[in-house]
């Protein structure tokens, strides 16, 4: 059982540690030494106010910051930018590359660290490379734009296809005519001018290459259905965060970098968003986590995510990433409210993959359901169960032992799990439990978090365990 464990000098918590790009899980119950878990993708389940940023979310970007600095970590910060509004300026002092993709000025103090990404990127970065797999990237923005439903509808399939064809063709042209200004606003724009859209379909079919005569000619037939003014309609839907007029009609158009340049100078990034507008921003988030795996399929180097409230971006390719994204270098940490709240976006079966890949799993909390589900995976032991039978005529008792099992844990227990524990299970070692560790616990970067934007000053200092620090980090371990 050594693997997930790094100890420190013993009676003393100033003994710096090297996580080497291992997440800090928490305390051991019995000995007090800091448990890391085996690298790998990783789930945790967390409801609403159970503690899941200061205990899970920060002490991962920690972890990876603080040992692997030159490689790259992307948080996914859609709750108006509480992570980077606390680690961002820290980090900077730190002398790690910090960019903050916030599109919707959620936080202006962090403007100087602000950086412009093209959420097509992914296609835009196909194309330059080879314009023959550029079909390849618009399917897949098309199918993040308008996805799937979680348990499938295979009966009205056809009315998703057709929009994600009008989405494809439109994206193909823009990056045909300038690959740098193929952006989001570009296509809702296109897709707003009816008169445009014809223009340029006609044009292509006289003029395109074959991939988009043939992308044309497949939007011209559709053209002449009865249909046609629901599909375009619902094309234009699926791209109405980027209309004209709206704030991010313009993303992607000020000299933006690429998401290859940021994995690979080893940037962490904060893709933040305004909280009251999360569900509605999912195909924002969708879109550049997916061109960061298109990234990281092209050698761009590693990348650790942290994705915080995980099912806010319900891009099904990702859980089909999961598989292959390791060989490449990426690692998901998957952070979500609920098991239930994934089988809502996912679907019951890209649930059962996310949890067949992820190495550790951890709980800091219980529904009723999900305590019967746990309790049953961990097993039962055997136990001693004694009677005692009796005779009132002579006074004579007998005492009978048996056999029997029951559950190491009821869902009863689990339910009732002390707020300091954390039920965690690694693949190859089972389930066992830590003490729970927050960002006040590592010092010394416990010292130097900003105030938390939505919650209020930083919490106490309360150090229980020392990461290393760059020389010259104030209060650091060189």
């Amino acid at each position: 059982m050594s693997l997930p464990f790094k100890r420190s000098k013993p009676g003393t918590v100033r003994a710096a540690i090297d996580p080497e790009g291992q997440r800090l899980l928490g305390l051991d119950i019995e000995t007090k030494q800091p448990v890391f878990a085996p690298k790998g993708h990783s789930s945790t389940y967390a409801a609403n106010g159970s503690g899941k940023t200061t205990s899970v979310a920060v002490p991962a970007v920690m972890s990876f910051a603080c040992s692997e600095p030159h490689k790259a970590i992307a948080v996914l910060d859609s709750k108006d930018g509480e992570l980077a509004s606390q680690l961002a300026p820290m980090l900077e002092r730190m002398g790690r590359k910090v960019a903050v993709i916030d599109d919707m000025n959620t936080r202006p103090e962090l403007a100087h660290l602000r950086v412009h990404l093209n959420p097509f990127g992914a296609a835009c970065a196909t194309y330059q490379r080879d314009a023959r797999d550029v079909r390849f990237s618009t399917q897949a923005i098309a199918e993040t734009l308008l996805p799937e439903p979680a348990e499938g509808d295979a009966k009205n399939k056809y009315f998703r296809d057709v929009p994600r064809d009008i989405i494809g063709f439109a994206l193909h042209a823009s990056l045909s005519r300038n690959p740098e200004q193929a952006t989001p606003g570009a296509v809702a724009g296109l897709l707003s001018d009816p008169d445009m859209l014809k223009y340029i379909t006609e044009v292509e079919v006289a003029e395109g290459s074959p991939l988009l005569q043939s992308e044309a000619r497949t939007l011209i037939e559709a053209s002449s259905i009865d249909n046609w003014g629901q599909h375009i309609s619902e094309a234009r839907r699926a791209l109405q965060l980027f209309a004209p007029g709206t704030r991010l009609h313009d993303v992607g158009t000020h000299k933006p970098k690429s998401h290859f340049e940021l994995i690979n100078q080893g940037y962490v990034i904060f893709i933040v968003g305004p909280q009251r507008f999360l569900n509605l921003c999912a195909s924002y988030y969708a879109l550049h986590i997916q061109a960061f795996c298109d990234a990281l399929y092209d050698q761009a180097g590693a990348l650790r995510v942290i994705a915080d409230e995980f099912t806010n971006t319900p891009l099904k390719s990702l859980v089909a990433a999961l598989t292959t994204l390791r060989a490449y270098g990426g690692e998901i940490h998957m952070i979500s409210q609920s098991r239930s709240e994934v089988v809502r976006k996912f679907g019951a079966k890209e649930t059962q993959t996310i949890e067949d890949n992820s190495i550790t799993m951890q709980w800091l909390s219980f529904s009723f359901d999900e305590a019967s589900r746990v309790s049953k995976a961990m097993g039962e032991g055997h136990t001693v169960m004694r009677g005692i039978s009796g005779s009132a005529a002579d006074l004579k008792t007998q005492t009978n032992l048996s056999l029997a099992k029951q559950p190491h844990m009821t869902p009863a227990e689990l339910m009732a799990l002390p707020r300091n524990w954390i039920l965690n299970h690694v693949k190859g070692l089972g389930f066992f439990f830590t003490e729970r560790l927050t960002q006040a616990n590592i010092w010394p970067y416990c010292d130097h978090y900003a105030d938390n934007a939505l919650e209020g000053a930083r919490l106490p200092s309360d150090p229980k365990v020392t990461f290393v620090a760059p020389a010259g980090f104030i209060g650091g371990v060189a």
